[in-house]
């Protein structure tokens, strides 16, 4: 077992049982549902994460202040834990479900938050655990993949299903949720390493012409969301394949405003055309998760504030459900 100093995890606090509570129908297994069967734990405690799923939250919209958009996201991981808690369990008996707790932005300290993310990414990973993230905003990226990038020393490849390309440069040499993919390949170029990023559903009308300029000196792979039809689903697919072969370990990141605003209207920056989830994504989402290096995921940009009777944290969720049937 890998043991780690976590005296710099600071704004965490451990996973808390008393959210996680609802219906329950019996206490046989095939009638368990999800807050029946996760355990708690503490990251701050060595221990042995061998095969779990590990839960962790991201209680953080100051990236969103900063770039202007609808703050509320900070709400998210307990938004999205309480449709967790009722789903019913249909994973493997062997499976361990952990919930991690939360690390917490107090006040406009983001670059404080995301270092302990990182700390925390790290540790999971290196404890031997699958990192599940619950955004908070979409300044969740970069220090998500710092994380997965210094646990395992390998090339990281970065899947975002996202409206938007989050490339913008830093302002006043701040972050925001718009510049993880920026910072992102300034620390792949200091460090002379591979910048390798796949953007599905991005729209022209959420980025400018300057940013997919910058992008393209990048070598980003980009699908926009008019291309998530029957005819180019396969393409996609193949795409999505071959850029999981060409790197050591592939972190998912679904900022949820890539759905259309009729299925996720509690973000941060609402998309009136995005992917709609039907059959062509459910094609497109289990080929990322069936991807045999994933090594993390999370989700981004929930924003209870402006949802709709949780339609959008229950998307989120549908979403969860997918990835422990992997």
């Amino acid at each position: 077992m890998h043991k780690m100093n976590s005296a710099n995890l600071i704004n965490y606090r451990p996973g808390d049982p008393t959210i996680w509570n609802g219906r329950v129908d019996g206490t046989t297994p095939d009638l368990f549902r999800w807050h029946q069967v996760v355990s708690m734990i503490d990251l701050r405690d060595d221990q042995s994460l061998d095969g779990a799923f590990v839960l962790l939250g991201f209680c953080c919209d100051e990236g969103v202040r900063r770039n202007l958009g609808r703050i509320g996201a900070k709400r998210g991981p307990e938004a999205l834990r309480k449709v967790l808690a009722g789903l019913p369990v249909h994973f493997d008996s062997s499976v361990r479900l952990l919930d991690a707790g939360d690390v917490i932005c107090e006040g406009e300290f983001l670059e404080e938050c995301q270092a302990s993310l990182t700390i925390a990414v790290n540790k999971i990973i290196r404890s031997g655990g699958f990192p599940i993230l619950l955004g908070g905003g979409h300044e969740i990226t970069f220090p998500h993949f710092l994380g997965i990038q210094q646990a395992t020393g390998q090339s990281v490849g970065i899947i975002n299903l996202d409206a938007h390309l989050d490339i913008r440069p830093l302002v006043e040499g701040k972050g925001n949720s718009g510049t993880g993919f920026y910072q992102i390949a300034e620390y792949c170029e200091g460090k002379e390493i591979d910048f390798k990023y796949l953007a599905i559903g991005i729209q022209d009308i959420s980025n400018t012409k300057a940013l997919f300029n910058f992008a393209h000196s990048k070598s980003v792979q980009i699908f926009h969301v008019k291309e998530l039809h029957e005819q180019r689903i396969g393409k996609i697919i193949d795409e999505i394949i071959a850029f999981g072969r060409s790197v050591d370990s592939v972190y998912l990141t679904v900022d949820l405003d890539v759905f259309s605003a009729a299925y996720a209207p509690g973000v941060s920056a609402p998309a009136y055309r995005g992917i709609v989830p039907d059959i062509n994504f459910d094609l497109l989402f289990s080929t990322i998760l069936e991807l045999p290096n994933l090594r993390s995921v999370d989700v981004a940009e929930l924003n209870p504030a402006f949802d709709i009777d949780n339609r959008t944290a229950k998307l989120a969720a549908d979403l969860l459900f997918k990835v422990l049937q992997k």
